[in-house]
């Protein structure tokens, strides 16, 4: 989506403070008489897509995204630090995708969203000889009705504004993400709904440290830089249904990229 921001929002975005909640399991304190030097770590990034809504005993098809980055860090005494961030969001408004044009039109729009919350009962595995991944841990389970009024000026038909009502309720369930076929495929599982199948899209695994407040695809380097802070303000007002909207850059999960989720990157640069 196209759309100019004001030097002063950047501005403002470079000096404020904000925070992200990542799901991480317990990391075990080394005594003093054992060494906490690190040995090791591991980082794997995984986007997809999702196709359909559970296959049995009807296929629904769905559009939507997946994303998934974890760490795991192995220290000399044997201890391991893990910490991992998922976001799977899809609709069955198959004619309007979740990443879509930004069009200048008023729309009802229903989406779900799962967010891993809480991954101190996960299992976080990765084969290198199957190159198989599994991520388990509690899971906020979204629905979310959204209007969206879109606000035009009458002589040059340029957007104004854009309003939007949120109707949601939410629930948290226990749910397995197993990631299979050499990280080709993929199977959501959630309590209480039906699983989300998907394709694998894009995946790295390397030998870094790992931020989560680097959004771009560049995992050569673990350090926030401007192409970062391009890439949310490209992303700039963009919501579920309507603009570029990447859940990765939605840092307050409130279905929006806005300045919040900028000031959040541009912070930790």
């Amino acid at each position: 989506m196209n759309k100019k921001i004001p030097i002063v929002i950047v501005i403002i975005a470079l000096f404020a403070v904000s925070s992200i909640s990542l799901a991480g399991a317990q990391t075990p304190t080394a005594s003093p008489s054992t060494s906490n030097r690190i040995a090791s770590r591991s980082y794997i990034r995984i986007n997809g897509v999702i196709t359909q809504w559970e296959t049995t005993p009807t296929v629904t098809p769905v559009t939507g995204l997946l994303q998934t980055q974890a760490r795991i860090g192995t220290f000399e005494n044997g201890n391991t630090n893990q910490l991992a961030s998922a976001t799977a969001i899809w609709t069955n408004s198959t004619s309007r995708p979740i990443n879509t044009v930004a069009l200048k039109e008023n729309f009802t729009y229903t989406f779900y969203e799962a967010r891993l919350v809480n991954a101190s009962v996960s299992s976080l595995t990765s084969s290198t000889s199957a190159n198989d991944y599994s991520l388990s841990g509690t899971w906020n389970v979204y629905t979310v009705l959204s209007n969206v009024t879109i606000l035009t000026a009458d002589t040059t038909g340029q957007i104004t504004a854009v309003h939007r009502t949120m109707d949601k309720s939410v629930q948290q369930a226990i749910g397995t993400l197993d990631v299979t076929g050499s990280l080709s495929k993929f199977t959501l599982s959630i309590t209480g709904i039906p699983s989300l199948i998907g394709t694998v899209i894009r995946s790295a695994q390397r030998q870094v440290a790992f931020n989560p407040f680097k959004v771009t695809d560049d995992i050569t380097t673990n350090v926030v830089t401007k192409a970062d802070v391009a890439a949310v303000i490209h992303s700039y007002g963009a919501m579920p249904g309507w603009g570029n909207y990447e859940a990765r850059m939605d840092f307050c999960g409130h279905f929006k990229i806005d300045i919040a989720d900028l000031s959040t990157v541009a912070a930790n640069i």
